[in-house]
């Protein structure tokens, strides 16, 4: 879970360097090489010379020498500085919390993984980054907080939109790979560039770079004081240790990413119908929407809408892409509506009518999605994402600021339904620290 603010902290003050005589030198290279550890110098250096990463011919070379067992932990940026007994202990946690669920997070990743390199790529950030969505989400991307965070990333609505991620009921920006990505990212270059550590960085991540910017005016901290000293809460530590343990654990090949799928990009013409297609490809049923989370819907029948698909399906997508219309659409019923009616303007029966619906009665009321036949879409509504599960069920703590309206449109629902769920009154009002129960729908913006 993160959030976003701009408003920058000092950084700490330049260490000074003093120069050695050549003697002095050629002494000092002497003792480190009879020495069983390097001297601490020495050991920054290297760690800081592992961390200038920077193209992107050496980032590959990096993530090829992040799987070696030969290498010294420097060469991640993400544990350069840390202390020994710091990246065993942190080691040891993600090994106890992340030994069971990685076969899991491994088989999600496969989707997922290969465009979150490359936009790791493209931003210049060290590779070693891909664990941090094993510890927010376990490579989730439909994955919802009790807070509200979603997606892979966990990005909260307010931080996604300060970052330039932006949702429709077409498309949600916090599930794209993609976009999420390159968000989170960027964040996190920022937070590392402003406490020039990547520890406190992922503390800023969780907690928000201000929280921790007082933490650290009250007491300062570095690596050297140890990853227990940071001036954080208990909950925020773990989070940082599990992060450091896992990249400690995909560095020395005790965890391993498997190889992920490589995919290409296609636009979709419309109308289509994401399952026919999928069927018509052979493809596994819902596939496409491992491959795209951000996908809302299982059917577009107007818009336009850009997926990704496994190269090896690629060209069997293309060619079916025109075959795959939808046969079936949602019909909203609206006022005045009946069930003769409705069959009618589809051409069928009302018996036929009720059997596309076995779920309704003798009544309907406004606002019910019928399935009905494809023929005028002017009025037709697209069957939803099916790896969005309707309705979870969340317990929020009412936070300062938040109004029903907020928490509604967070979490995908409205303040009417929230009122109505909890036994609120139409105009009742809510603090900060009141409990709700919250019925979040998988889309929220």
């Amino acid at each position: 879970m993160t959030s976003f603010d701009k408003q920058q902290v000092p950084l700490g003050p330049c260490r000074n360097h003093h120069s050695l005589s050549p003697v002095a030198a050629i002494c000092l290279l002497l003792l480190s090489a009879c020495a069983h550890i390097p001297e601490q110098g020495v050991l920054q250096e290297r760690q800081q010379a592992a961390a200038a990463v920077t193209s992107e011919d050496d980032l590959h070379m990096s993530n090829t020498l992040q799987n070696s067992d030969e290498q010294p932990a420097a060469t991640d940026p993400l544990l350069a500085g840390l202390l020994p007994e710091d990246i065993a202990r942190a080691r040891q946690l993600a090994m106890k919390n992340y030994r069971r669920s990685w076969e899991t997070i491994s088989e999600r990743s496969r989707f997922v993984r290969r465009r979150m390199l490359d936009t790791l790529i493209r931003l210049g950030a060290p590779l070693s980054l891909d664990v941090i969505p094993a510890v927010e989400s376990t490579y989730n991307p439909y994955a919802i907080s009790h807070s509200g965070a979603l997606g892979l990333w966990q990005l909260m609505p307010r931080t996604a939109h300060g970052l330039g991620v932006r949702s429709d009921n077409k498309i949600n920006g916090r599930r794209s790979i993609e976009a999420s990505t390159e968000a989170a990212v960027s964040y996190l270059l920022q937070l590392h560039q402003r406490f020039d550590s990547w520890p406190l960085a992922f503390a800023a991540y969780n907690l928000g770079p201000n929280y921790v910017g007082k933490r650290l005016a009250k007491q300062p901290w570095s690596a050297a004081d140890g990853l227990d000293a940071m001036p954080v809460p208990s909950a925020a530590r773990l989070y940082v240790q599990h992060i450091i343990g896992l990249a400690a654990l995909t560095q020395a090949h005790e965890f391993v990413f498997p190889e992920p799928v490589k995919t290409r990009p296609l636009e979709l013409s419309t109308p289509v119908d994401i399952h026919r297609l999928a069927k018509l490809s052979h493809m596994s049923e819902n596939d496409i929407f491992r491959y795209n989370p951000c996908l809302n819907k299982a059917q577009y029948l107007k818009k336009t809408v850009t997926i990704h698909v496994a190269e090896a399906h690629y060209q069997q997508v293309l060619e079916q892409m025109s075959l795959a219309g939808p046969q079936f659409v949602l019909r909203t019923v609206r006022k005045g509506d009946t069930l003769w009616g409705i069959a009618r303007e589809h051409h069928i029966s009302v018996a036929m009518l009720k059997e596309l619906n076995p779920h309704i009665g003798k009544m309907i009321h406004i606002g019910l999605h019928l399935k009905v036949p494809v023929g005028n879409l002017a009025h037709a509504s697209a069957h939803a994402n099916p790896l969005l599960p309707s309705h979870q069920r969340l317990r929020y703590t009412v936070r300062r600021g938040d109004s029903l309206w907020r928490i509604a449109r967070r979490f995908g629902t409205t303040s009417k339904a929230i009122s109505r769920y909890n036994g609120l009154p139409r105009n009742g009002t809510i603090r900060a620290g009141d409990t709700l129960w919250v019925k979040a729908s998988m889309s929220p913006s």
